[in-house]
């Protein structure tokens, strides 16, 4: 009790970690994680429609797929960074929220499936087969990211 009014009149020592010292760097650094965000599944969803016969039929997949991956690595890359960073601000807290165990599981589904499912359906040996399976395919990666989408968007209004 003693100490406890003694130490009322001492500041609380700030955070170390900016995320949580500056009431600025969360929104700055969510902001450039959803554009990071909207630039992997920005390029994603173009190819998944491709694959669906849906826009740009006259090019090849394996091109498109081709011109697009530094663009969806370069998404990857900001997720990787911005992502642990935000998570670093309170993880005893986002680990307990279902909807960002949810997003986590979605996320690695969707890159694990788009690193072998969708890349092999990409592949330049086969431009000139039918798009076939390539179709449902472009389907499941869809409904992926959308529930990675979901699961984020849930994440902020808990």
């Amino acid at each position: 009790m003693l100490l406890a009014h003694i130490l009322q009149g001492v500041p609380e020592a700030l955070p170390l970690n900016p995320i949580a010292r500056w009431e600025w760097v969360f929104p700055v650094v969510e902001a450039i994680h959803i554009c990071g965000f909207t630039l992997l599944v920005g390029t994603v969803v173009i190819l998944d429609l491709r694959l669906l016969g849906i826009s740009l039929r006259s090019q090849p997949v394996s091109r498109l797929a081709k011109e697009l991956a530094p663009w969806i690595w370069t998404g990857i890359l900001i997720q990787l960074t911005t992502g642990p960073y935000l998570f670093s601000g309170d993880p005893r807290e986002y680990v307990q929220i279902t909807a960002f165990r949810n997003k986590m599981l979605f996320l690695v589904v969707a890159l694990i499936f788009h690193f072998t499912v969708i890349r092999r359906a990409t592949a330049p040996a086969a431009d000139s087969a039918p798009l076939g399976w390539r179709k449902p395919a472009a389907v499941v990666s869809l409904g992926l990211w959308l529930c990675v989408l979901l699961a984020g968007m849930w994440i902020g209004n808990l």
